[in-house]
């Protein structure tokens, strides 16, 4: 390179290049002046490749504190909405409950002030009754920013609501409990009130009128108060009231027929006969004596004793009542699973609307069991059934059908002895009288000798007698005393012919049906009815006190299923049962 020419690199001179000389030769004409000092500065910058890294870096690393800023904030205003949702969601769960009786704002309001977030409330509704609650709450937070000031948002506002509700399970509740003659034993009846007592107690506590419970007492028969009576078609009545040495013997039980046991309805209009005034189940050999003690029915051994404490309870929700009456419950008779069970599943039936509302109308049970019960598919209504018993089925003697009502040849005196009028089949002896007086001569030691044919009727002090109907005849007498002293002694002095003669007009008057120990009628009568009940979505619990095995078993196939099938040996175990059923109760009554 020629010693007068610049080398140019990037416009401008390296000083290495720059001539040695102070005073540059003058420039030919077309030659380039060198760059100027700034130019130069421009371009050294623009190829130094040192300086543009750093303010590259520079630039992200202000980027990434704003990013991080900006995420500080928002996990910030995260936590505070997510404090806010989760108190506000809470509270109203808490101030929706039913079970609290406190004001539902006030109890949300004290629950936020516990969280320090009161004043950030903005929003509060309540709509409470009897039978529902809703609480429905709103909040809104202001959450200072660290570093998203810089980006001119200096606050952020973060907002939730909540809205909780709880509805109460209205449930339907019949308790059908064993009063027959084995719970006197080992103090069962008395453990058997408490057990009850306890469960209303608990159940209907803070019910709000959405629990109601009836009660069905059962022994060999099931005995229905006299106006309940009135509302269903009973056929074959004895019309009788209070009568021999004050009883009342108007009983008001019935003889269900087989097919009832198929359905869970009991038709008022249905036609069903009553069960008649009748010693049944003991005594059934003829009685040698016709004295009186030996003629008299002993209500302890009937199947529908008199009765004004073990009748049916219609649904009530007071449990003050409810106990009243649980505490004269008594134990007598024999055992009907089955008639208990159809009288229950019966009251849960909404064809028996019409009778609760009578009974209503009279102010016998309480309003807010109108409308009930309900229709089995009501999606809100629970039908329970609890069923206790300490044995098993047993058999049962009927009165048959022409001789539960109506007149019969049958007279009494005002002394209280009977006379019989045959007008056939009178033995020789009888000549034309047609009156047979079995008590005359009257010699007590002989009564099987004894009697008097005559030509009207024995009056007592009375020229005669007041002819019975069969229904009062039942009042006064048992089946076998009027087979053996009225019939067999009358129309035959032969010890053979009067066996035959005194089975036949016993097997005319009753029907003797299973034993102590068989009845399998009874037991599938039971299982069609739970069955039927159990198809309705009715909830069965079954409770064997200290029951023999068969008759567990008979519980256990009856109820809803393993989880509803108990067993207890001792009042403290019953107790405890039925505790456990009215917690299950409770819970399943409400839900969020």
């Amino acid at each position: 390179m020629s010693e007068g020419h610049v080398h140019a690199q990037g416009d401008c001179l390296r000083e290495s290049d720059r001539p040695a000389h102070p005073a540059a030769p003058p420039r030919p004409i077309g030659h380039r002046a060198a760059p100027s000092k700034r130019r130069c500065a421009l371009g050294r910058f623009r190829r130094d490749e040192q300086g543009s890294l750093i303010v590259f870096g520079l630039f992200l690393m202000a980027t990434a504190i704003l990013i991080i800023g900006m995420a500080v904030d928002l996990m910030r205003v995260e936590n505070r909405r997510a404090k806010l949702s989760y108190t506000l969601d809470r509270c109203t769960l808490s101030a929706a409950s039913l079970r609290q009786t406190l004001d539902p704002e006030t109890v949300l309001r004290d629950c936020m002030a516990r969280e320090d977030l009161l004043q950030y409330l903005t929003k509060v509704e309540v709509t409470s009754n009897s039978t529902e609650r809703v609480v429905s709450a709103a909040g809104l937070i202001p959450v200072d920013t660290f570093f998203m000031h810089m980006m001119d948002i200096d606050t952020i506002r973060v907002g939730a609501q909540s809205r909780a509700e709880q509805r109460g399970n209205r449930f339907e509740i019949v308790l059908a409990l064993d009063v027959s003659g084995s719970m006197n034993s080992r103090q069962r009846i008395q453990g058997l009130r408490v057990a009850a007592k306890n469960f209303v107690d608990r159940v209907l506590a803070e019910s709000g009128g959405m629990i109601s419970i009836a009660i069905v007492p059962y022994a060999a028969q099931v005995n229905l108060p006299p106006a309940l009576a009135e509302q269903y078609n009973i056929t074959h009545r004895s019309g009788l009231g209070v009568t021999a040495n004050g009883d009342m013997r108007r009983v008001n039980c019935v003889d269900f027929p087989t097919e009832v046991y198929d359905q869970t309805s009991l038709p008022p209009t249905m036609p069903i006969p009553a069960s008649g005034w009748a010693e049944l189940t003991l005594r059934l050999s003829f009685p040698t004596n016709h004295l009186d003690q030996h003629r008299l029915p002993l209500g302890a051994f009937v199947d529908c004793p008199p009765s004004t404490t073990n009748l049916v309870r219609l649904p009530d929700t007071d449990p003050a009542a409810l106990n009243a009456y649980i505490d004269q419950l008594a134990a007598n008779g024999g055992t009907a699973i089955n008639t208990g069970m159809k009288w229950a599943v019966a009251l849960l039936d909404p064809q028996t609307r019409p009778v609760i509302d009578t009974f209503i109308e009279r102010g016998d049970v309480p309003q807010s069991v109108r409308g009930t019960p309900v229709d089995f598919s009501d999606p809100v209504t629970t039908k329970v059934i609890i069923l206790m018993t300490d044995g098993r089925n047993e058999g049962d003697i009927r009165l048959n059908d022409p001789y539960r009502a109506g007149p019969s040849p049958i007279f009494r005196g005002t002394d209280g002895n009977f006379s019989i009028h045959l007008p056939t089949g009178r033995p020789a002896a009888a000549g034309s009288n047609q009156y047979w007086v079995p008590h005359l001569p009257g010699n007590p030691a002989t009564p099987e000798n004894e009697g008097e044919w005559r030509p009207t009727s024995w009056g007592g002090t009375a020229p005669e007698g007041t002819r019975l109907t069969w229904a009062e005849v039942w009042q006064h007498s048992t089946a076998s005393w009027v087979a053996w002293h009225l019939y067999a002694r009358a129309l035959s002095p032969l010890r053979d012919e009067r066996l035959a003669i005194f089975n036949t007009w016993r097997a005319n008057f009753i029907t003797q049906r299973g034993s102590g120990t068989n009845v399998p009628f009874k037991d599938d009568e039971l299982q069609r009815i739970c069955a039927a009940a159990k198809a309705q979505r009715v909830v069965i619990y079954g409770i064997a006190f200290s029951a023999p095995e068969h008759g567990e078993r008979m519980i256990q196939q009856c109820s809803s299923g393993p989880g509803f099938s108990f067993r207890s040996e001792n009042n403290a175990e019953l107790n405890a049962i039925f505790q456990s059923i009215a917690l299950n109760v409770s819970q399943l009554r409400l839900t969020n």
